[in-house]
């Protein structure tokens, strides 16, 4: 009988690293907690939208030549706008600083755009003209940046807000006037004018989001000189000026880089 207790022990000895081995695995195994969520970071991504512009076409034409009545003819008849519109597609890169529930970030994109407008412009009417002399006018902007703050209102993984700040434009023009036996100027401006605009925006994971935004872009006025030709009258120059604005409609996605 004595050798039952001892038999016990041994057994006992025997088991024990066993049983120590199924409670070390079975203890809970704990893991660190994910990030919070937030818009602060830095990203970059791409844009798809339409564009509208709109070249609001007026000429100076130098009185000299055409007489004072007949060049206020020409500036008035020639007052009327084209719109280029079409297709516009870039890339953009920003940085986004999260406070609360406001953001507070910084855009800058570059895109580049489809679309030509022309205008065939007979001139009637005025004095020394006959109606074969015409004005053309073409437009086209094929390249536009911008660099603009941003200020929204986060609510969880969606983003509300506002943008404007500076745009830089290329506007492509084409002027001709049939009266000078033709005279054409074809120029391209780099023009510095401005954008503001707003939009939303969602984040589907940590790192990828989508957004909607719109954009209005004011690029000032560039000018072409249609000089007068050799056998006109000395003073029968024609400047016509050009002043561009466009309208964007654009879906982009953006990546976040983790900080």
């Amino acid at each position: 009988m004595k050798r039952l207790p001892a038999a016990g022990v041994a057994v006992f000895a025997l088991m024990a690293p066993a049983m120590a081995a199924d409670i070390s695995t079975s203890a809970p195994i704990y893991t660190k907690a994910p990030a919070p969520w937030t818009w602060t970071g830095f990203y970059v991504g791409g844009t798809v939208g339409a564009q509208r512009g709109t070249d609001s076409i007026t000429s100076s034409s130098d009185p000299t030549g055409w007489t004072t009545a007949g060049a206020a003819s020409i500036d008035g008849s020639s007052a009327t706008s084209i719109h280029p519109q079409g297709v516009i597609g870039g890339v953009e890169a920003g940085y986004n600083w999260q406070i609360n529930s406001f953001v507070l970030g910084l855009e800058a994109d570059m895109n580049w755009l489809s679309g030509t407008a022309t205008r065939n412009l007979t001139l009637v009417g005025i004095p020394g003209l006959t109606a074969g002399d015409v004005m053309t006018n073409m437009t086209h902007v094929p390249f536009l940046a911008t660099v603009r703050p941003r200020l929204g209102v986060t609510f969880d993984h969606a983003l509300l807000y506002v943008t404007g700040g500076l745009a830089i434009g290329t506007l492509q023009t084409t002027d001709t006037f049939v009266s000078f036996s033709p005279a054409t100027v074809t120029q391209s401006s780099s023009l510095t004018g401005w954008t503001v605009g707003g939009g939303v925006e969602y984040a589907l994971t940590r790192n990828w989001s989508v957004k909607g935004e719109y954009l209005h872009v004011d690029l000032g006025t560039a000018n072409a000189l249609i000089p007068t030709c050799a056998a006109c009258v000395a003073g029968s120059d024609i400047t016509v000026n050009h002043k561009y604005t466009d309208e964007i409609a654009r879906f982009g996605a953006n990546f976040k880089f983790d900080d």
